[in-house]
C-alpha cells in the first residue's frame, strides 16, 4: 500500500519563493497585460496643463484711510495678513468668477450640454476642481488653474491677478465718488457760511464786527481744508492705485500635470499583481483543504 504523501503549506520565505516561481508565468502575464491595459487606457485620458501667478497684496489695501482720504504715512511695500486674507477673498469672489465665466465662455469651454439643468452648479464644481487661490508659506498668495488648454490656462491665471487689481480700484472709486458727494455738499454750506461773515463785516463796526472777523478766520481756514479735502477726493474717484505686486507671473505650461502615466502604470500593474497574488493564495488554500477532505 503507497503512502499517500500530502502537501502542505507553510507562509515561510522558502515556500514563498516556491510559490512565485511555480506561477511565475501567470504573474508575467498578468503584469505584462495589466501595463498595456492601464497605459493604454491613460492615453485615453485628456491631459491637464497648470500655469500659476505669485503675488503680494500692496500695503493700499491696509493703510488706513479716513472718510476724506487721509492715509497714514508708511513705508512697508506689502500688505500684512489681514490684506492677504482680503486679496483671497477677493480672488476667490464671485465677481472674479463671473468675469472668467463670460470672458472665456466656460459654459462651452467645459462642454456644458445645453440641455443641462443646472448649468452653473456644474460650471462652480468644474471652476472649485481646476481653479487654486491659497496663501503660501512665505505669506504670498498663489494662484494655480489647470485646463486641457494650455494657453487658457495661463491666460485665466493672469487674468485673475489683474481682476483683483481692478476690483480693488473700483471699490476705491465708488467709495471716493460717494465721498465726493458729501464733501461737495459740505464744502457749497461751509462757502455760503463764509458769505454771510464776510457780508455782515459791511454793516457791522467797532468789537463786533472784530468778533466777526475772528469767526471768520476760523471759517476761512476749516474751507480751506475741505477743499483740500476735496480734491484728495476727487483724485481717488479717478485714480488707479497697485493693490498687488505680481512676483511671477503664469507661463504657458510645456509639459502636462495630469495623468501621470508612470504613476498609473506602475500603481494599476501591482495591484493586479497584488490580487492575483491573493486569489492564487486562495485557490492553494482551498486545493489544499479538499486533500484534507478526501483523506
Amino acid at each position: 500500500m503507497k503512502n499517500e504523501i500530502r502537501a502542505e503549506f507553510r507562509a515561510d520565505s522558502f515556500d514563498l519563493i516556491n510559490f512565485f516561481i511555480r506561477h511565475f508565468r501567470k504573474f508575467l502575464i498578468a503584469g505584462i497585460s495589466a501595463a498595456i491595459l492601464s497605459a493604454g487606457i491613460s492615453l485615453l485620458i485628456k491631459p491637464l496643463y497648470e500655469s500659476a501667478v505669485i503675488l503680494y497684496p500692496s500695503s493700499n489695501i491696509s493703510e488706513a484711510g479716513s472718510m476724506l482720504g487721509e492715509v497714514a504715512s508708511r513705508t512697508s511695500l506689502f500688505g500684512d495678513d489681514d490684506a492677504t486674507e482680503k486679496l483671497m477673498q477677493v480672488i476667490n469672489s464671485e465677481q472674479v468668477r463671473d468675469y472668467l465665466r463670460e470672458r472665456y465662455d466656460l459654459a462651452r469651454h467645459y462642454d456644458i450640454k445645453p440641455g443641462e439643468k443646472y448649468p452653473n452648479t456644474v460650471i462652480n464644481q468644474k471652476m472649485d476642481k481646476y481653479l487654486r487661490c491659497s496663501r503660501t508659506s512665505y505669506g504670498s498668495v498663489e494662484i494655480r488653474v489647470r485646463d486641457r488648454d494650455r494657453e487658457i490656462a495661463c491666460a485665466m491665471a493672469n487674468d485673475m491677478a489683474a481682476r483683483a487689481d481692478t476690483i480693488f480700484n473700483n471699490l476705491q472709486r465708488n467709495a471716493a465718488s460717494v465721498m465726493l458727494d458729501e464733501i461737495s455738499r459740505s464744502y457749497r454750506i461751509q462757502e455760503l457760511i463764509v458769505r454771510q461773515y464776510e457780508d455782515s463785516l459791511i454793516s457791522l463796526s467797532g468789537a463786533a464786527a472784530l468778533r466777526n472777523y475772528s469767526t471768520l478766520e476760523t471759517e476761512n481756514d476749516y474751507l480751506g481744508l475741505i477743499r483740500g479735502r476735496y480734491l484728495e477726493a476727487l483724485a481717488l474717484s479717478s485714480q488707479t492705485m497697485p493693490y498687488t505686486h505680481i512676483v511671477d507671473r503664469a507661463v504657458v505650461a510645456e509639459k502636462k500635470v495630469f495623468p501621470r502615466r508612470s504613476i498609473i502604470v506602475v500603481v494599476s500593474t501591482l495591484s493586479v499583481l497584488l490580487l492575483l497574488t491573493l486569489i492564487l493564495f486562495v485557490a492553494e488554500g482551498v486545493k489544499l483543504h479538499r486533500t484534507d477532505d478526501r483523506r
